[in-house]
């Protein structure tokens, strides 16, 4: 009986181990998404003030790019 509650409970362990590790990615990807659309948004207003229209589109594309390696 002691025996099986071991395997039990070890099994138990080894789903919870395995839920956190594959949440880890989705996470990540969640992050980077986050990270290009701010990077995005403030390089859109950076670019809009230095460079008025123009600016702001070519601030838009080099910030989501800075936050997508960020």
């Amino acid at each position: 009986m002691i025996q099986l509650r071991k395997q039990i409970a070890a099994t138990l362990m080894l789903a919870v181990v395995a839920s956190l590790s594959f949440s880890g990615p989705a996470d990540a990807d969640r992050k980077r998404v986050h990270n290009t659309m701010t990077g995005a948004v403030v390089g859109t207003g950076v670019g809009y003030l230095v460079g008025g229209k123009n600016g702001a589109t070519a601030g838009a594309v080099v910030g989501a790019i800075a936050g997508y390696t960020k």
